[in-house]
């Protein structure tokens, strides 16, 4: 009978010895904003993200009325923090990326200019 319980007895320490001596020395740490939102600063990686949206019906409406102006290459995709974004990538640089964002204002958006992550 011993020989049956231990192996699940080592089992059982593991499992609970292994999360709590992880936490012992920090917390676990979950993204905020400020790790999801990357204003834009110097160029390369820039995306224009058109907003957030907990649902994908409203994402997919913001989307769709961003190809039907003509944003073509917008797409929609998770922002890290439980968010889904509609977002613009491949503006190279911080001019071209004001200039878009100026035309997009025209279209009825108000998107930001943002570093994505490399």
């Amino acid at each position: 009978m011993r020989s049956r319980i231990l192996p699940w007895a080592i089992l059982l320490i593991a499992a609970v010895a292994y999360p709590l001596g992880a936490l012992a020395h920090s917390r676990p740490s979950f993204p905020n904003r400020a790790d999801c939102i990357r204003p834009a600063k110097h160029d390369g990686n820039l995306e224009a993200v058109f907003g957030r949206f907990a649902t994908s019906a409203r994402a997919d409406a913001v989307l769709r009325r961003a190809l039907k102006v003509g944003f073509k290459g917008t797409q929609i995709e998770s922002d890290g923090c439980g968010l889904l974004k509609v977002t613009l990538h491949g503006i190279p640089t911080l001019q071209v990326g004001r200039d878009f964002i100026a035309e997009a204002r025209t279209a009825g958006f108000n998107p930001r200019l943002e570093q994505s992550k490399p």
